[in-house]
């Protein structure tokens, strides 16, 4: 009862001085609206909203609490579509790509605030950058760099992280391989042991799937921290095989394979409840693949052009923004870009086999009109050559 009445107090002092300014009586004596609002014992801020809601004619508040009641009909399915209450500029995106509204990311944290919500984030490492301390071991240079924007499918990094499932907390090893340009997942695997194989599994997803996307006339970098599985004969063997050049974070240092560090952070905070919900491993398996084919075409990054990672390679890959409709005409009646990345792939093909033709045609022809004795020494010096980069490579 005595909140109602002081409302209605509160009412009664705002219509005063609002007639009291209204009929002029304030001009007529010589009151500004702020020794008003002193006399009458009001603020400012509360007179206005009264004023806003005493004039509201057009209806402009009712439209904007039916507006806002969409907004939070919106955050709802998303809330419900990712399984976990994003950040305010992850609903901005959402929002942008999924219902075609613009909102700003203050309106955004108000309406959070209002639904009683908070974001699930990561957690930041109270240790990273502790330890400063550089030991060579045999571990191989960091040619990165933290340069991880050097170039479409030109750095892909990789690590290994530990989830439990079921009841008795089984522990479950994954290992990721993430490209770092367009922050895609190119090849994962999960296994109860921590060990080359697992590495092995990931890696042979990653070529199997991705392998014709990398560029042949590039150098390709594949960077990880100092683990013994990365160290392994059998890994370095693979990458030499798939002309990967190997990189390696100095020791101590989570910050030279940070992109790799974020994304285990998020997928942790999102979904570790319910990897521990798993009975089994095929579980996790499927669970975390429908994890990682959601962040590949689904996470929509504010870096990437609030496009996901998958649709963010075909617009560098072909130039074109990926759009439900191009002058009126539906994408589904164009050819899909995935086909034109596939055709220029094949093109590319067809011009290195031509040009190896070349090659070996020019060669012969140039063996028939050339002396012996200068093909003798040409192939010397190749023999040579190539024998200085083997020692190099050897040194280093």
């Amino acid at each position: 009862m005595l909140i109602v009445q002081r409302q209605e107090i509160k009412d009664d002092k705002f219509c005063m001085a609002y007639d009291y300014i209204r009929r002029g009586k304030a001009e007529e004596n010589g009151y500004t609206k702020t020794k008003v609002f002193k006399m009458f014992g009001i603020s400012s801020t509360g007179y206005y909203d009264y004023v806003a809601r005493k004039e509201d004619r057009s209806g402009k508040l009712a439209a904007k609490r039916r507006d806002e009641s969409y907004v939070i009909r919106c955050f709802k399915r998303i809330i419900r579509r990712l399984g976990l209450v994003p950040g305010k500029r992850t609903f901005r995106r959402h929002m942008f790509r999924r219902f075609n509204y613009k909102i700003s990311v203050s309106r955004t944290s108000k309406i959070m605030k209002k639904m009683q919500i908070t974001a699930q984030l990561p957690k930041k490492d109270a240790y990273k950058g502790q330890a400063t301390h550089h030991h060579e071991c045999m571990a191989k240079p960091n040619l990165v760099n933290r340069n991880f924007k050097l170039g479409v499918r030109q750095v892909v990094l990789t690590d290994i992280t530990y989830i439990h499932y079921d009841y008795y907390r089984t522990p479950a090893y994954m290992c990721v391989f993430k490209e770092a340009y367009t922050t895609e997942i190119l090849g994962c695997a999960v296994s109860s042991k921590m060990d080359v194989a697992l590495i092995q599994e990931a890696f042979n997803n990653m070529v199997d799937d991705h392998k014709s996307e990398f560029p042949k006339d590039m150098e390709v970098y594949c960077h990880s921290d100092q683990g013994s599985q990365y160290l392994s004969t059998t890994f370095k063997q693979l990458l030499n095989e798939n002309d990967f050049i190997q990189s390696m974070s100095r020791r101590g240092n989570s910050q030279d394979n940070a992109p790799m560090e974020s994304f285990f952070g998020r997928m942790k905070t999102e979904i570790i409840d319910i990897i521990a919900r798993c009975k089994n491993l095929d579980t996790v398996k499927q669970l975390i693949n429908g994890y990682i084919n959601m962040h590949n075409n689904e996470r929509y990054q504010e870096n990437l052009t609030a496009l996901s990672p998958s649709e963010f390679y075909t617009y560098k890959v072909t130039g074109q923004y990926p759009l439900n409709n191009y002058y009126g005409i539906q994408a589904t009646e164009l050819m899909s870009l995935e086909q034109i990345i596939e055709a220029k792939l094949e093109m590319q093909k067809k011009k290195k086999e031509l040009k190896r033709e070349r090659q070996m045609i020019n060669e012969q022809q140039s063996r028939l009109f050339t002396d012996p004795l200068e093909i003798i020494k040409r192939d010397k010096n190749k023999i040579k050559s190539e024998k200085r980069n083997g020692t190099r490579s050897l040194n280093l």
